[in-house]
Formats: structure tokens, sequence, C-alpha cells
């Protein structure tokens, strides 16, 4: 019987996270992994199936760690308008997890609505505005398709805003959406 190894499979884990949060999924390797988790590569084909397995878990872990950072409160600002900003903040902060949680080849297909963060988002809104399920569910997607398209901007370093410019778009465009759906579309 083969021993058994001394790198544990969080230990490889936590060290794939790294190397894709620090330089992006396309350094992650199992030579690069091996290297930076401090053992040679048969402790991961130990442990996990392939490489495939691998970037799955750190997927995964990728989710949740943006799941608590769009939780994240931001004293005096709405909770809802706090989702936008914490998703754009991650963008910025966050960008190789962003990319490959959101424009990566690799990754599942975004499915908006289907998204598990969802819910959270869409029960916020309602709370907040008193707004039906399917009105918050609506003024989500428009939202959130505003927020991606500026968290996308700054992951890709093809435009560039400061908090205040971002703070008054997401408010102005958040208000219009309110005010439209209680004036039924008018």
């Amino acid at each position: 019987m083969p021993p058994k190894p001394k790198v544990t499979k969080e230990e490889i884990i936590s060290a794939a996270f790294s190397i894709v949060r620090e330089r992006g999924e396309d350094a992650l390797t199992a030579k690069t992994l091996a290297a930076d988790a401090g053992c040679s590569t048969q402790p991961i084909f130990w442990h996990f199936s392939g490489m495939a397995e691998v970037e799955e878990q750190v997927r995964q872990r990728a989710k949740a760690y943006f799941a608590e950072r769009l939780r994240q409160r931001r004293n005096g600002v709405n909770p809802f308008k706090t989702v936008g900003l914490n998703y754009i903040s991650f963008a910025k902060e966050e960008t190789n997890l962003f990319r490959l949680l959101y424009m990566s080849s690799r990754s599942t297909p975004l499915k908006l609505l289907d998204d598990e963060n969802t819910p959270f988002a869409v029960e916020v809104i309602v709370k907040e505005k008193g707004i039906s399920e399917d009105d918050a569910r609506r003024v989500f997607r428009e939202l959130w398709l505003f927020s991606h398209g500026i968290a996308t901007m700054i992951a890709t370093n093809t435009a560039h805003f400061t908090q205040d410019e971002i703070n008054v778009m997401l408010t102005d465009v958040y208000t219009g959406l309110i005010d439209k759906i209680r004036n039924k579309d008018v």
C-alpha cells in the first residue's frame, strides 16, 4: 500500500484557490499547484481524479467567497445598493476570481435569475421597496445587467470609475426602475 500523502486535500484546494486568485485561472496547472503546495504532483492526483476536479473545487470556493462578499453591509447604504456596490467592488478587488466566475469560457454558463444569490437580492428589494416579488426580480435583473457591465469594464481594465461615480449611476438606475414600476411603466 502506498504511503498516505502528507499534503491534505484542503491544503491543495487552498493552494489552487490562491493561484487562481493571484495569477488567474490559466496559471493553475498540476506543476504550479504542486510547487505552491510544496509537494510533487502525486498527492494532487491521489486526492483528485484530475485537474478538472481541482478547478471545480476552486470554482466552488470562489462562489462561496463571492456570496460572502456580496452580503457585506455598508454603513449608510441601502441593502440592495450595497449588493450592486459589492458586486462591482469584487470585480475590482478580486479581478481573477470575478473572471473565473463570470467571464471564463470554462465556467458554467451564467443563468442570471437561477443564481444562488438571487433570492437574497430579490428579498432585499421586496422588503426595502414593498413591491411584488415579480417586480423585484425585474429590478434585480435590470440592475444586475447594468452592474455586470460596469464590473466587466473594470475587470478588463477598459473603463475606470470613481466610487462616487458608481454610487450615482447605481442610484439613478435603481430609483428610475422603482419609479417606473410604481408608475406602472408610464
